[in-house]
């Protein structure tokens, strides 16, 4: 009888079992993109309205002479994927847009599904005629612009904005300086001098204000000083005496003041004496 014959199993070439892992392999890496480019397509839309708002905006008086504009800025990532690169610009002006100063943060990164929080302060010196010196003695609204330069998805390029004006309420509005009417006794000269404004920030103005009567001449006719701790929303409304100096005529001069606040001394424009 012959032999049974045992059938045997032979394996696929070796160029042919490499040929197929390698289509299964980039099968599985085009459902891979696939679903990547899904997602990433429908988090792009999603990130799409992502947002950028402003928080609080405050202003305080700081040493040196300056007032310090502080706040806070938030940004929305409504997407999946993180918000990279984020360098975030923000400008401040005054109410006539003349700017005020400029911040610049990151870059940061936002995750996925997540609100990203950015802190800023601007530092504005506030020197005589400076576009800073509005902001102590008149109501008006800041100017706030922010924009963001993003990569989204470590891909697409974004770009957010947001442009708004914030209220702001002067330390010292309407404030006046005035001379008044002169009084004569044993051969000497006085007379009131009275300052006046109102509160309208959200801070205490404690400190002192100084002030010089100035001849159309230039000569120092005499001066004084108060000593002021005013509450946001009160009213000032102080007078005293002063004796001038001898032979010292004000009239068609200046009342030149100045307010010193934790050690700096800043000028107020000069209030003619008619």
């Amino acid at each position: 009888m012959a032999g049974l014959v045992v059938p045997t199993h032979r394996q696929p070439p070796l160029i042919y079992r490499m040929a197929r892992a390698l289509r299964w392999t980039g099968i599985f890496v085009l459902v891979l993109l696939v679903v990547y480019a899904g997602t990433v397509a429908y988090s792009a839309y999603e990130a799409a309205h992502a947002t950028i708002e402003s928080r609080s905006l405050t202003g305080v008086l700081v040493a040196n002479g300056m007032i310090e504009v502080s706040g806070s800025f938030t940004l929305s990532n409504p997407g999946i994927y993180p918000i990279g690169g984020l360098e975030l610009f923000v400008y401040v002006a005054n109410s006539s847009d003349v700017p005020l100063g400029t911040v610049t943060l990151g870059p940061d990164t936002v995750m996925g599904g997540s609100t990203g929080l950015f802190p800023i302060t601007v530092k504005v010196p506030i020197a005589a005629s400076s576009a800073a010196e509005s902001l102590l003695f008149v109501d008006q609204y800041i100017h706030v612009k922010a924009w963001a330069n993003v990569t989204y998805a470590y891909l697409f390029p974004l770009s957010v904005m947001i442009a708004e004006s914030r209220s702001w309420g002067a330390p010292f509005e309407g404030f006046r300086a005035t001379l008044g009417s002169p009084s004569y006794q044993n051969g000497t000269v006085t007379t009131p001098v009275t300052l006046t404004w109102t509160n309208h920030a959200s801070f205490v103005e404690a400190g002192g204000i100084s002030f010089e009567i100035q001849s159309s001449g230039l000569a120092d006719c005499g001066g004084g000083s108060f000593s002021i701790n005013v509450g946001p929303g009160q009213l000032y409304n102080q007078t005293t005496d002063v004796t001038l100096n001898t032979g010292c005529n004000p009239m068609g001069g200046e009342l030149l003041t100045s307010f010193t606040f934790e050690g700096s001394t800043t000028s107020f424009p000069p209030e003619p004496i008619p």
